[in-house]
């Protein structure tokens, strides 16, 4: 096991996530997925296999993520920043974008991934990956929602993946994100054209793909760049 590449998985107990895990683990990585309600979580730790870790984390609480980065023994050659929350879709007067809303959106999708990437780096193998899982919706072009909220917290994944590319580029660590494609998911819902596992396949491809010149920039789940 310790001679596998390892990918770190954050919400891993569903969706996109929990298919990242088993594409992961078919490909021969060690994986270490993480997951923050067990209650909701059984379908991730009901996985069998040797070459996976699951471990409960916050993403949203530093002091959860800390203890979680203790337990990491392995160096890590891939972090997935893939932990989000939708709720901030509807217009900006909707009632249900209070303030208490709206700042669980930015905090998880948005301040998970820095607090994510800030405990985790020491871990990080040389040549390591870091992914962070974004959308779309956060291209400003993209004028075909009118998700405020959850369209600012993934424009703002778009800049700090630009912000913290640059710290890592002396240490020769790759710094990218992707859009996983409208997924047949609770958050994309049941008229979206990807399935889970279409979307998972094609970003474990492009990931392990990724190369030093790749860092900084946005790309789609098939491999294409996407600009921003």
């Amino acid at each position: 096991m310790n001679n596998l590449k390892t990918i770190l998985i954050t919400g891993a107990n569903r969706g996109i996530g929990l298919e990242l895990v088993k594409e992961s683990l078919s490909k021969d990585f060690s994986v270490v997925g993480t997951f923050r309600n067990k209650q909701l979580s059984k379908n991730l730790l009901e996985i069998s296999s040797n070459k996976l870790e699951c471990l409960e984390m916050d993403v949203v609480d530093e002091n959860s993520i800390a203890k979680a980065s203790q337990i990491i023994k392995q160096p890590i050659d891939y972090l997935i920043c893939n932990a989000g929350i939708n709720n901030g879709y509807g217009t900006l007067f909707d009632e249900d974008h209070n303030h208490k809303s709206m700042l669980e959106v930015l905090n998880v999708n948005v301040l998970g991934c820095i607090l994510t990437i800030r405990n985790f780096c020491k871990h990080l193998n040389k040549n390591a990956k870091v992914v962070l899982i974004s959308s779309i919706l956060g291209v400003q072009k993209h004028n075909g929602s009118n998700a405020t909220i959850y369209r600012a917290s993934k424009a703002a994944v778009n800049n700090i993946m630009v912000s913290i590319s640059e710290e890592l580029k002396s240490k020769k660590i790759i710094v990218t994100s992707f859009h996983p494609g409208w997924v047949r998911t609770d958050m994309g819902g049941a008229n979206a054209t990807l399935s889970t596992k279409e979307s998972a396949s094609s970003l474990i491809r492009c990931f392990e793909g990724l190369k030093i010149e790749n860092t900084g920039k946005f790309f789609n789940y098939d491999g294409s760049l996407m600009n921003f």
